[in-house]
């Protein structure tokens, strides 16, 4: 049997609960990014250190293929250890990418359930914060039926899920994509009733392409409160902090580092400053991630931006 690290909190709300390493204190927040882990699980605990991250995002198996995960349990044993060790306080796990739980494919919906189902398992043994998955799409089918599959999909991955929760991811707005209005997220959230199982996670640049203006104070107060009248902000423990190369509205996820795209330096100060947000995790998934000083750069900038403090408008 894999081993697991007791005590620790599977996650936090900001609102009513809090939780010991999944919301930053007053003066330091939790800003981090997506982390290969390539060559074991543990190389992704040092690869977040070394970008000064406090916290991270990795997947446990290929992203774009079915393949279940697999880890030896020395290596579970010395990613478990070395996070412990490491001061980070939370990461999270993303799904992969094939999933659609909401067509009308049966055989797809199975596999899909089967690969949330085994990545809620292996976020439980490995202390996950939480389980990050997209809600697929409603091609070859109606709305209404996608809802349903997507439902039914998602209340069979959670039985005997454990601890962890499993966080729904916001879309871009793209044809037939579910979940890229609040109003069907919260629709999806009543329907699971799943409780303290389930949760969102909103993405940046995707909210902005589905139309959400976050770049400006009022723009962003109007997308809190719709998000607080349909889904409830206390659903909210995860940010994916991207910016964006399309227009608000452009309906398609093109992700942009940070702060070079569309959301931009003002924008995300006025992100990082709101009081709802302030305190909740933040990962990066931006193009640039791939090269260490790229990675860093972004999340000094994103820190430095928390704090109030200038940085440099992108040429």
């Amino acid at each position: 049997m894999m081993p697991t690290l007791p005590g620790r909190p599977a996650f936090g709300y900001t609102s009513g609960v809090t939780a010991s390493r999944g919301s930053s204190s007053n003066d330091q927040p939790l800003i981090g990014a997506h982390v290969g882990s390539s060559g074991g699980l543990s190389r992704a605990v040092g690869r977040a250190l070394d970008i000064g991250a406090n916290c991270f995002q990795i997947f446990v198996s290929a992203p774009q293929q079915w393949r279940l995960p697999s880890h030896p349990d020395g290596e579970v044993e010395a990613f478990c250890s070395q996070f412990e060790q490491s001061g980070i306080h939370a990461f999270y796990i993303h799904a992969i990418y094939l999933l659609n739980p909401a067509g009308p494919d049966a055989e797809l919906r199975r596999k899909s359930v089967e690969s949330v189902r085994e990545y809620l398992r292996w976020a439980n043994r490995l202390c996950a914060s939480g389980v990050i998955v997209h809600l697929g799409s409603s091609a070859g089918t109606t709305p209404e039926e996608a809802h349903s599959n997507l439902c039914a999909s998602l209340s069979e991955a959670l039985q005997d899920a454990g601890d962890v929760p499993l966080l729904l991811e916001t879309s871009a707005g793209t044809r037939n994509s579910m979940g890229s209005t609040f109003s069907a997220l919260g629709s999806i959230l009543r329907t699971l009733r799943a409780g303290r199982q389930v949760a969102v996670c909103l993405d940046t640049a995707h909210v902005w392409a589905a139309g959400y203006d976050v770049a400006t104070p009022e723009g962003l107060d109007r997308t809190l409160e719709e998000f607080d009248r349909e889904i409830g902000l206390d659903q909210l423990v995860l940010i994916h902090a991207n910016d964006s190369k399309v227009e608000l509205g452009g309906a398609r996820d093109r992700h942009e580092d940070i702060p070079k795209g569309q959301i931009g330096v003002e924008g995300w100060r006025t992100l990082l400053a709101h009081p709802r947000l302030r305190r909740l995790p933040w990962v990066m998934e931006t193009p640039g991630l791939g090269k260490p000083e790229s990675a860093a750069a972004q999340v000094r900038a994103m820190c430095a931006l928390w704090r109030g403090e200038e940085v440099e408008q992108p040429e």
